[in-house]
């Protein structure tokens, strides 16, 4: 595909790791602008090359619905050209090298072999209704990327509200939106953790190891993104230090990453308020 963009989320309270992001990109020589979805108002200066996203028509009418910011990434499906990433990602490798030769809708991630938090029992029955192995075809939407615009904003708006209970009405996460609205697009989707391409893991919780590195000997193989989602920052293996290299002295003394106390207390809490939901359903 012809990479145009890279596009990500932000805001203040991500800063360390969209600079370790936007770092880690730009040492790898890739120049391309860089689009940044607010995930609210609370803003910081960008770097070179880098810019906002405003998007009044689309931001509103999530706003207005009281979506989390992390819905913004719906301006993705309106674009063409891009590669989504969250901003907890470095780049390993150029990623206009890594996508010139695929084509369509492409992911590289694992959530094939485990689809917790990509779906709902709704849009479950949607995908195993489109196919015996639907699971293939499902992906973690903190990574992706495609050559062509799947939407214009009327019809993405009412596919979304056809199906509100996935893609409007989940109070969480977008995951699950994301992944059908995608799925129902009809375009072709290619996972480069599977055959025929075959790269190694772009989850950092797959590198459990201290000698991550013996995986990518094969450099056809070899991921061009890590990305630490659900890891909370807490430098406990050896491929977490891939992300904490891009900062300064200082910046790292600022990291404060969530303490295992800490993410046990919002588990507690999360558990606590679905047990009410569940009561009252």
């Amino acid at each position: 595909m012809l990479l145009k963009k890279i596009i990500t989320l932000a805001n203040k309270n991500v800063y360390l790791r969209f600079t370790a992001m936007e770092r880690s990109l730009r040492a790898t020589g890739c120049n391309l602008p860089l689009w940044v979805l607010p995930y609210n108002n609370d803003l910081f200066e960008l770097p070179p090359n880098a810019q906002w996203v405003d998007s009044p028509e689309l931001f509103g009418w999530l706003d207005s619905l009281q979506l989390r910011g992390v819905y913004r990434k719906y301006y993705c499906l309106l674009q063409e050209g891009y590669l989504f990433v969250d901003s907890d990602v470095i780049f390993l490798g150029n990623p206009q090298k890594a996508l010139n030769e695929v084509e369509g809708y492409i992911t590289s991630c694992g959530h094939w072999h485990n689809t917790v938090h990509t779906t709902t029992a709704y849009s479950e029955t949607i995908l195993r209704g489109r196919s015996t192995i639907w699971q293939a075809r499902i992906f973690n939407s903190g990574q992706f990327a495609c050559s062509n615009a799947l939407y214009q904003l009327p019809m993405l708006q009412a596919l979304a509200q056809q199906h509100a209970e996935v893609c409007l009405h989940r109070t969480m996460h977008e995951q699950p939106g994301v992944n059908l609205l995608v799925n129902l697009s009809g375009e072709p989707i290619t996972n480069l953790t599977l055959p025929p391409h075959s790269m190694e893991s772009t989850w950092a919780g797959d590198y459990t190891m201290d000698d991550y590195e013996k995986y990518w000997t094969d450099e056809k193989r070899k991921p061009f993104i890590i990305h630490w989602a659900g890891r909370g920052g807490q430098l406990r293996c050896k491929i977490d230090y891939l992300f904490f290299k891009y900062l300064t002295e200082e910046e790292k003394r600022q990291w404060k990453p969530a303490t295992p106390k800490q993410k046990n207390r919002w588990r507690q809490i999360k558990q606590k308020w679905k047990g009410i939901f569940q009561s009252f359903n």
